[in-house]
């Protein structure tokens, strides 16, 4: 398999020239695999890009699999400027998860953004063959590669992926915030609530991040949303969905993951900036006995062979 880098921020594009290293489009991957399988993950602004890409120089264009982590806006925006959505005969199947599945399908959330009050273009008015599907955790197939999924906590429906081809392993966490007691700053919560309710909260708490990593065991490669530093998560930003490098650490140990790229970067990061937060990193890599060579901060462009 190999895994190329179109999207790596977060929230919102940050173009410009301090963000050339590391690019300044949302969230888009592109995974190959031996067969040449064409898969998507995530539609933020970087698929534009990828789009042309694909229509300079592939004719007739493969079957696109469009496999969506959640439905925020960083993460489907740039559907509208895909390319092959306008070339007649282009199959694409989009599939992830809906947050209100009793009230909304995949597809009417992608309608509402190519309203016209919206954009030009209706989705209805797209040349290509899309497909939609709604996912939950399931496992299934897409040419020679096994996906598996896994929700994630982020405030909305969200879903990692895990992609298995050939005994080589690849996880894709999309959104992800570690688990953590809501109630653990209520003063009139009793264990003896925690007890008849929940069983105790920490003990959820911890089955639910044993969960996680025992989804991310193993992999030989882990992409994992590393938006916030420490001194900013959890005193600050608890509860936005999005982790902090040091946890991003603490998986990578846990589950024995061979290497991990560090994407969904703060769209208010410098280039200057993520390069002094990757001396961190890569400090408290080898403090923890992980090799900080087999870590990376996610740049557009970038290929990783898996």
């Amino acid at each position: 398999m190999k895994l190329t880098f179109w999207g790596t921020r977060g929230s919102i594009p940050s173009p410009g020239p301090s963000t050339v290293k590391y690019g300044g489009n949302t969230a888009c991957l592109q995974l190959k695999g031996k067969d040449n399988e064409c898969i998507i993950l995530d539609a933020g602004t970087g698929i534009r890009g990828l789009g042309l890409f694909l229509a300079e120089n592939h004719q007739p264009l493969p079957l696109i699999h469009l496999l969506i982590s959640h439905t925020h806006w960083d993460h489907i925006q740039g559907f509208p400027f895909f390319v092959p959505c306008y070339i007649p005969g282009t199959k694409i199947a989009v599939k992830g998860p809906v947050h209100f599945q009793e009230e909304k399908t995949l597809q009417s959330i992608f309608d509402v953004q190519m309203q016209y009050e919206f954009f030009p273009v209706s989705n209805e008015q797209l040349k290509a063959d899309i497909y939609y599907a709604t996912l939950g955790e399931t496992t299934f197939e897409i040419g020679g590669i096994q996906v598996k999924t896994r929700f994630s906590n982020h405030p909305i429906r969200s879903l990692a992926y895990r992609f298995e081809e050939n005994g080589k392993s690849m996880v894709y966490t999309g959104d992800h915030e570690p688990y953590y007691n809501l109630f653990e700053t209520d003063s009139d919560a009793s264990p003896e609530d925690d007890d008849l309710f929940f069983g105790t909260a920490e003990s959820t708490v911890d089955s639910a991040n044993d969960r996680f990593v025992e989804f991310i065991r193993g992999t030989d490669l882990l992409v994992v949303d590393g938006q916030y530093t420490p001194e900013e998560y959890p005193a600050h930003r608890r509860g936005f969905g999005h982790s902090s490098w040091n946890y991003c650490l603490d998986w990578m140990k846990a589950a024995h993951a061979e290497k991990m790229v560090l994407t969904h970067h703060d769209p208010a990061r410098t280039d200057e900036a993520l390069d002094r937060i990757f001396d961190d990193i890569r400090r408290a890599a080898g403090e923890r006995g992980l090799n900080p060579e087999k870590i990376m901060l996610a740049r557009e462009g970038q290929e990783i062979a898996v």
